[in-house]
């Protein structure tokens, strides 16, 4: 699933081993990982999308699409 700037989404962590959980963000960055240099640099495989998301205390992460959830699944 494909998200946009302001979206309303949660964290999942489903593409990794973290633990799972629900926390809610809003996505404001969307990052293609479309370089090799780029890949190398976030440790991503080309084609990636990375999504910058805030969290309702002002911090922010870097993640995989993977790792995101709509928030009207």
């Amino acid at each position: 699933m494909r998200f946009d700037f302001g979206d309303d989404v949660f964290l999942t962590y489903a593409g990794t081993t973290k633990k799972p959980t629900m926390e809610p963000c809003v996505v404001v960055g969307v990052t293609p990982v479309d370089t090799e240099a780029l890949a190398t640099a976030v440790n991503y495989p080309l084609g990636t999308i990375l999504y910058t998301v805030e969290f309702g205390d002002g911090s922010d992460a870097l993640v995989p699409e993977a790792d995101l959830g709509s928030v009207g699944e």
